[in-house]
């Protein structure tokens, strides 16, 4: 009986995997394009007055207008951050985790808490509830951020497209 065999060389595939992570070795471009996705879906969700999960936000009930829209600082706060491990996106004002996670405010040296209200008539409390009015996909008390489904699909596209573009300049 006769013998059969036969060589595999991968010099080839190694070539081409070396192209690939060559190509892919700064990721920074991606988590610039992620971030921005992000940044535009976060301020999608100021215009329309909704949470990531696209529940309405709770309305006003002092003055007209949209929640969080008053004067458009938070909105232009969020921002996003790109390094060659990923992208952080945020905002830095000292006031947004109380409209993240919503809060109970009480003064803290006099007997009322003391704001204009509608009419330029001052409104007198003891507290203010402000509720949780979500615009980052953050949950209280969870260490990581949950990205919507749609916000997901989005993430994914970028890294396909940057995958794919990768690929295609190392010619694998």
């Amino acid at each position: 009986m006769g013998k059969l065999s036969f060589k595999i060389d991968d010099g080839g595939a190694r070539a081409k995997l070396a192209a690939l992570q060559a190509a892919t070795s700064d990721m920074r471009p991606v988590y610039e394009t992620i971030g921005r996705v992000l940044v535009n879906r976060i301020r999608l969700g100021f215009k329309l007055g909704v949470d990531p999960w696209a529940a309405p936000w709770a309305a006003l009930k002092i003055r007209q207008g949209q929640p969080l829209r008053d004067t458009g600082r938070l909105q232009r706060s969020i921002t996003s951050q790109p390094d060659a491990q990923g992208v952080t996106v945020g905002t830095s004002l000292r006031y947004a985790p109380v409209h993240q996670f919503g809060a109970t405010i009480t003064p803290k040296k006099a007997k009322r808490l003391v704001f204009p209200g509608p009419g330029g008539k001052l409104i007198f409390a003891k507290k203010a509830v402000i509720p949780a009015r979500p615009f980052l996909p953050l949950r209280r008390g969870q260490a990581a951020v949950a990205l919507p489904p749609a916000w997901s699909v989005l993430v994914v596209s970028a890294l396909k497209a940057y995958f794919t573009k990768a690929a295609t300049k190392a010619g694998a």
